[in-house]
């Protein structure tokens, strides 16, 4: 049996590593972005280092921890085992490296029936069902998925600033405008950044989406549009079952009123985090060693 635990919650935007088990008082830390899709030794390194800087400020051998880490891109398992491989060399006494998904799943339920939509950068919906069984929907990144998400929107934003560009030969509306700030004004600024641009950079033009609310119809439509998206994604999700639904992410506040009559009945409040499912996760693993 382990002494002591660490969970991680990594995704596109910032990493959480929580300390705990024995008679510590829980220590977290936060840290940059740790997506396994994006910039791979960069993100094992950042959740390497935070495990690391865990332990030092209690000086804690890695032995004596089980570690769970619930990371965005895991689904990948080349990418996941690259991770796993690397935790291992550092002297855990057990690790488990999962999807984000799944960690947010446990931490919003508890074990209990239910759907979870985790809105943030990306998105994605998992379904613990009344027999038991756990299944993933969407989680296929910004390319072709990502629904309802803060990159989707920022998408969508872009999207219309370049309509307005083309057909005005300027930014025409306040929303897009505002948009320009971050894109650029003209095409040659413009084109380098949609180059570049990936889930992070779209996500960050979301809350300027949210801003223009409601005075503007273009922040409308695209919330409106990106609201049906997520609608989508969680009534697969759900499969007719009708069970409790969930809400992670920090876009899970301002999309929920958007969302039909039916799915607002089923709301529940989350019971806990990502991070509460991945330091579930590594207790469990606590008992195995």
């Amino acid at each position: 049996m382990s002494d002591y635990f660490i969970g991680i919650d990594g995704g596109a935007t910032k990493t959480l590593g929580r300390l705990g088990g024995g008679d510590l008082a829980p220590l977290e830390i936060r840290s940059g972005a740790s997506s396994l899709s994006r910039e791979l030794p960069e993100a094992i390194a950042s959740i390497v280092g935070l495990g690391r800087q865990l332990l030092a400020k209690r000086g804690i051998d890695p032995k004596q921890v089980s570690i769970a880490c619930g990371v965005a891109g895991a689904g990948n398992p080349v990418a996941a085992e690259q991770l796993r491989t690397r935790l291992q060399a550092a002297g855990y006494a057990r690790v488990l490296v999962t999807s984000d998904a799944r960690t947010s799943l446990i931490g919003a339920g508890a074990g209990q029936p239910m759907v979870m939509a985790a809105i943030g950068t990306g998105s994605v919906a998992m379904r613990l069902g009344r027999d038991g069984s756990i299944r993933q929907f969407g989680g296929w990144g910004l390319a072709v998925g990502d629904e309802g998400s803060g990159a989707a929107i920022g998408k969508s934003a872009v999207r219309a600033l370049l309509w307005e560009l083309d057909i005005h030969g300027r930014a025409a509306s306040g929303l897009c405008r505002h948009i320009m700030e971050h894109v650029g004004y003209e095409r040659s600024t413009i084109l380098p950044w949609l180059q570049r641009a990936g889930s992070r950079e779209y996500a960050a033009l979301a809350p300027a989406v949210f801003e223009h609310l409601p005075h503007s119809r273009l922040a409308e439509d695209i919330v409106g549009k990106t609201a049906v998206d997520l609608e989508r994604l969680i009534r697969t999700a759900g499969d007719d079952e009708a069970l409790p639904l969930a809400l992670l992410g920090g876009l899970a506040g301002k999309m929920s009123p958007y969302l039909s009559a039916d799915l607002r009945s089923r709301l529940v409040r989350p019971l806990g985090t990502a991070l509460d499912g991945a330091c579930s996760l590594a207790q469990r693993d606590m008992e195995l060693v």
